[in-house]
């Protein structure tokens, strides 16, 4: 029998650090489970060619591209964490990719493309942070059907 198949959404919060800690409670030790970090990024203009007025600007991209790797490096650190606390390292994967979409189109597609099981969403709750991210859950409540979605606050 296959193991669960387990999609993380992360974004470097610590919300998101909650759903890990619910992934390594409820998961850590079961040898057959699969788990996924997923973490998307707003892409960045490619800026070719010379020209003075985009010298300002290419300074602020090699900026952006410096966090964007310092960031993949981090998500790195993340697999590691559980590797840490009891997961093997052929249980572990991490997406770190541009967004083409919405980020609860992202992850719909990730969870039907992969094959997933179960969505360890995490969400802050009150205020304006959880309007604007209420889009996020509602999509992907809505548009994923017989999936596991738990959502961490």
């Amino acid at each position: 029998m296959a193991g669960k198949r387990i999609l993380v959404p992360f974004n470097f919060t610590d919300y998101d650090e909650k759903a890990l800690h619910h992934v390594i409670r409820n998961y850590a030790g079961e040898r057959r489970s699969k788990v996924t970090l997923f973490h998307v990024y707003a892409p960045l203009p490619d800026i070719n060619g010379y020209n003075p007025a985009l010298g300002r600007l290419k300074a602020t991209m090699a900026s952006i591209w410096k966090e964007h790797r310092e960031k993949e490096i981090e998500l790195q650190r993340v697999r590691q964490d559980l590797i840490d606390n009891g997961f093997l390292e052929e249980q572990l994967d991490y997406v770190y990719k541009a967004k083409t979409k919405g980020i609860g189109g992202e992850i719909v597609d990730k969870v039907y493309q992969g094959d997933y099981d179960t969505v360890i969403l995490s969400r802050k709750p009150g205020g304006m942070t959880r309007t604007f991210f209420r889009n996020i859950h509602d999509e992907v409540l809505s548009k994923l059907k017989n999936k596991e979605i738990c959502i961490i606050t």
